[in-house]
């Protein structure tokens, strides 16, 4: 119980920081990027976030498929979102980058498996 208390937090915690850093007015997006030297950040950013999001997702028992479908829904509504954030545009590069890292965290989450199977028979 406890343990997937710990896990849902943390997918609310890594979900809120994806978001929210994505909704930064530009400006403000690039001097926390100058002050934390994240340099050109973006495509990496949607990698990692939406590689540990769909992990946790698989983690909390979350199929695959959706899993795949939540994480692009998610993103799909940021990139709307950022039309209305001054500095900011939609780009297909952060869809597609959307789509890489959650294809990532969902064969991490597989391997993880595969290996915790192998353990366990011996």
């Amino acid at each position: 119980m406890m343990n997937s208390v710990w896990r849902m937090s943390l997918l609310s915690v890594i979900t809120l920081l994806f978001v929210c850093g994505a909704m930064l007015p530009g400006e403000m997006r690039e001097t926390v990027s100058k002050a934390l030297s994240l340099g050109g950040i973006d495509v990496y950013a949607h990698l990692f976030f939406c590689a540990l999001i769909a992990l946790l997702l698989g983690w909390n028992g979350v199929a695959a498929i959706w899993t795949f479908a939540l994480v692009m829904v998610l993103g799909g509504l940021i990139e709307l979102a950022q039309l209305w954030i001054p500095y900011r545009s939609t780009s297909w590069n952060d869809v597609a980058g959307n789509a890489v890292g959650t294809i990532i965290g969902l064969l991490i989450l597989w391997l993880g498996k595969q290996l915790l199977k192998r353990g366990s028979d011996g």
